[in-house]
């Protein structure tokens, strides 16, 4: 820009100076002219004033002012008569000289006595540029005659060339330092706008931590001033946007859904965290600005998404399900909207497995409570009516019957309880009110025994105890610990064959103690092993019916290890048994 404006300088200057020069020039010409006359006019009046008779007029070869003129200027003087005949001419013989009544000044000077008349042209008798200097005027006897004084031009031009030549070099010494001024006095006005245009570039690349420093009291200066400001305004609002997005960001990576948006042209434009984990998509895959469907690849998501686009109600929200892999999605998609304009679309991925899974089992649960509660309300009700009946009179069918009522009554009241018991556990508010406390394991296991005693003689089963020595204390709910003790003893009991052995052990591991049950009965197939925590899940329906089972001990185990701290695992094979190992805490949290 400052070579541009340089050289634009730089021909304005060369076309001002030329002008100057020109204008210079025809006035020096014009000015040398009139000095050429002036000093013939002189002249011609000297002489004028020595001619004033005829007899003057015709003895002009002995006039000595124009000798003198003659010799000391170089003046050439001729005398012409009114009709143009020459009658004296100081550098040629007047008698072969041609008529001068066709000359300029002659004529002028003829049809205008008493006024000097000039003319600048070639001559031809000469072979030079003159100037003539003619005026007419009367002799005494009263003839008119007309004095002529010229002058070679070319006698006194060295001096207008040197003029000439002198005003040229004052004029190129002229430019010369107006040149160099103008190369300073831009390179002094552009710094200010190098520095403006470096720090706006600054600004176009993010950094809104620069500020302009040059301070005058100029339109420079107002505008530096207007810079600063817009940067302080742009800082302001690029940290605001900052923390806008950063929000943002924060937002969508701890969300737990996942968030996808998309412009029209189904291009990615924002996917977060928990997109990439449901769908499966290695984190450092970039799916930015990549098409939906190639990216996720999709087709049912992609459809729905094309539904929405085509789609006329502009409040339209699209909501589908569908399966990805083993996971269930709940996908909604909708419209990215300002001022009925649409921009783009939200799609917001909801993993709904776990729900729907918690769906299938709460219907499993109703539907099996139902059949738990209607089987020994059926048998009760069909005993009770047999009796009503009064069909039965043989006493000991009747006591007979009234034990099996006895014996479902039980039974329902255990399933109830065990209900009960599962619904106080599965309350968060509840688990806070279950005191903890210190209990010696040794002394409840001991009881626990004790109580299931008469259960393992009638299976012939032996109950091995081995407990470590100097363990200490646990922190348990002693009722809790109880229940879940003969609750896993319970299980072995009923899974093992007459005759079997069952084996409580406990002992340290690490900074816990460790309580496995174990049994050599019939085992836990692999494919069922990680579902016999759930609620009326049997391995073996018909024997677990058959011992007086709910199907909710394991159920009720887990929930009260859960509540207190503790971790429970099983192992087991089939046809060799089972184990339950819990790890138990020593200290109260």
């Amino acid at each position: 820009m400052s070579k541009k404006i340089f050289l634009s300088t730089l021909a304005i200057l060369f076309f001002t100076l030329s002008l100057t020069g020109f204008f210079t020039y025809h006035n020096t010409k014009s000015l040398y002219y009139d000095f050429v006359e002036d000093g013939l006019a002189r002249s011609l009046g000297a002489i004028e004033e020595t001619i004033a008779t005829k007899e003057d007029y015709v003895n002009a070869d002995d006039n000595t002012m124009i000798k003198n003129t003659v010799s000391n200027s170089g003046y050439r003087i001729t005398l012409i008569d009114s009709e143009g005949n020459v009658a004296y001419d100081t550098d040629r013989d007047a008698g072969g000289m041609d008529n001068h009544n066709m000359r300029p000044e002659i004529a002028e000077a003829i049809n205008s006595m008493g006024e000097i008349k000039r003319s600048i042209r070639y001559s031809d008798s000469v072979g030079a540029d003159m100037m003539y200097v003619a005026k007419g005027f009367k002799l005494q006897e009263g003839d008119e005659v007309v004095l002529r004084v010229s002058m070679k031009l070319s006698l006194t031009e060295n001096i207008f060339y040197q003029s000439l030549k002198d005003t040229a070099i004052y004029i190129l010494l002229s430019f010369a330092i107006a040149a160099v001024f103008s190369k300073y006095l831009i390179s002094y006005f552009l710094t200010p706008i190098k520095q403006i245009t470096m720090f706006a570039q600054k600004i176009a690349k993010g950094n809104y931590l620069e500020r302009m420093t040059w301070f005058r009291k100029d339109e420079i200066g107002d505008l530096t001033e207007s810079l600063n400001d817009m940067a302080d305004a742009l800082q302001s609002s690029f940290n605001q946007l900052s923390d806008r997005n950063a929000e943002l960001e924060s937002i969508l990576i701890n969300i737990v859904n996942g968030i996808i948006a998309i412009d029209k042209k189904y291009r990615i434009k924002i996917i977060n965290k928990s997109a990439y984990e449901m769908l499966g998509i290695p984190k450092e895959r970039n799916l930015l600005d990549k098409n939906l469907l190639e990216a996720l690849r999709v087709t049912a998501i992609y459809q729905k998404v094309e539904e929405v686009i085509k789609s006329s109600d502009m409040e339209d929200i699209k909501f589908m399900e569908t399966n990805i892999g083993d996971r269930i999605f709940r996908v909604t998609i909708s419209k990215i909207k300002d001022q009925n304009l649409v921009h783009g679309y939200i799609i917001v991925l909801q993993d709904v497995s776990k729900i729907r899974k918690l769906e299938n089992l709460r219907k499993e649960f109703v539907a099996n409570v139902s059949h738990e509660l209607k089987t020994p309300i059926t048998s009760i009700k069909g005993f009770i009516e047999t009796l009503k009946d009064g069909g039965i009179e043989d006493d000991d069918v009747r006591n007979h019957f009234y034990e099996i009522i006895n014996m479902e009554t039980d039974r329902l009241i255990e399933l109830v309880e065990d209900i009960l018991t599962l619904s106080f556990l599965d309350n968060d508010n509840n688990l806070k009110t279950i005191p903890k406390e210190r209990i010696e394991i040794k002394k409840e296991i001991e009881k626990v025994i004790y109580m299931l005693d008469m259960a393992c003689r009638e299976k012939r089963i032996v109950l091995k105890v081995d407990m470590q020595d100097d363990l200490p204390m646990i922190c348990f709910n002693k009722d809790y610990f109880r229940q879940m003790t003969i609750n896993l003893l319970s299980n072995a009991i009923k899974y093992s064959n007459d005759g079997g052995e069952i084996t409580i052990k406990t002992c340290w591991s690490g900074d816990r103690v460790k309580l496995t049950v174990s049994d050599k009965g019939i085992g836990i197939p692999e494919k069922d092993i990680h579902r016999i925590f759930e609620r009326f899940y049997r391995v073996d329906k018909g024997r677990a019916r058959k011992e007086g089972g709910t199907g909710l001990g394991l159920a009720i185990v887990k929930h009260i290890v859960q509540s207190q701290g503790a971790s429970i695992k099983v192992d087991s094979k089939v046809g060799e048994g089972t184990t339950f190992t819990v790890l138990l805490d020593t200290t109260c949290k």
